[in-house]
């Protein structure tokens, strides 16, 4: 069986490799031990099981596991060294603390049947006392992660432009239109001339002077009618699924109104996909407001780029802080290639 190794020069003795137990597991053509450690930290082990199970329940396939397997370890490595600083500073978890989140997700994950959430462990390979550990290790790790976050960061403006300006495209705006529609559908199979006809004594009437939201309030099937067939929102061209009615619809100035059309009517599928109903409706759509493509100014994005600007800082600060730990510790990874 094939290794490769990751090392680190580090002050507390974290060293993987290691087999014992009898357990095995299939992951491509070989034969992993379950039991196999993959990583010790002082006196805290982790094996090839641990491993496997997390990768598992993200349903990795075999070839999935053995090439993100270096991650995960060092993901592990990065929580029992957080673990281990935050046991040198004095602290601890309450007991009630750990059994509240214990409870809270026997009720929200097993909508609190024990005996599926004994059975659901044990699937797993890990005991009550294993996953109350997890737990309390997930307590942990995530209470050093958010003091790490609560460290002040000063963003200038500077920054916040410099960024603005050199990440220009991830603020684009979509051309957008808000739609009124009057839609005439079949009821007991009219045929489209029919719907046409209808349609036609609609745009007759509005060009005569009637006012386009009286007659959708008046005339139609649109389940838009009753608010004088307003679709209330700004749409992309992405946004609309029919076919015809994007069309028609960016092809309007705003305050125009389209001549009667065609729609093929959509529905879902038993097996979840849209398509052709085989039915027709006939409409007639006004562009109430159009906006174009453009940019967001940066006043409107200036509070998100601080926050991506400070996560980015944050990032860089826990990691520079998990080298710190790492800085005198020996690491070596075993893996299977």
């Amino acid at each position: 069986m094939g290794t490769k190794f990751k090392t680190y020069s580090l002050n507390k003795i974290i060293f993987l490799a290691g087999i014992f137990g009898f357990q095995f597991i299939s992951v491509g053509a070989e034969l992993i031990e379950l039991n196999r450690v993959v990583a010790k930290v002082n006196d805290r082990v982790v094996t090839w099981g641990e491993i496997e199970n997390a990768m598992t329940l993200l349903n990795f396939t075999d070839n999935e596991k053995i090439d993100r397997a270096n991650d995960f370890v060092d993901g592990k490595i990065d929580r029992l060294l957080s673990i281990t600083a935050f046991s040198e500073k004095g602290m601890k978890i309450p007991t009630s603390y750990i059994e509240q989140e214990y409870n809270k997700r026997l009720i929200s994950e097993f909508n609190g049947d024990r005996r599926l959430f004994r059975d659901t462990l044990r699937s797993k390979g890990l005991s009550q006392l294993e996953y109350r550990k997890e737990i309390e290790e997930e307590i942990i790790y995530s209470h050093m992660l958010s003091t790490r976050r609560r460290l002040k960061v000063d963003i200038s403006p500077e920054k916040v432009e410099l960024y603005y300006k050199k990440n220009i495209n991830k603020f684009k705006t979509e051309e957008k239109i808000q739609l009124g529609e009057i839609a005439f559908s079949q009821i007991a199979g009219e045929p489209e001339t029919v719907l046409l006809q209808q349609a036609h004594k609609v745009i007759k009437d509005i060009k005569d002077g009637k006012n386009f939201k009286d007659a959708a309030l008046k005339n139609g099937q649109s389940p838009f009618r009753e608010k004088s067939g307003d679709w209330g929102v700004m749409v992309s061209e992405r946004e609309i699924r029919s076919h015809e009615i994007r069309k028609q619809a960016f092809s309007l100035k705003k305050g125009e109104i389209s001549k009667p059309f065609i729609v093929n009517i959509l529905e879902r599928k038993p097996d979840g996909s849209v398509g052709n109903s085989g039915k027709i409706a006939v409409y007639i759509l006004k562009a109430l407001d159009r906006t174009l493509a453009g940019h967001k100014p940066l006043d409107e994005v200036r509070t998100q780029i601080e926050r991506e600007l400070a996560s980015e800082i944050e990032a860089k600060s826990h990691r520079q802080w998990l080298n710190r730990l790492k800085r005198d510790a020996y690491v070596r990874v075993t893996l299977p290639k």
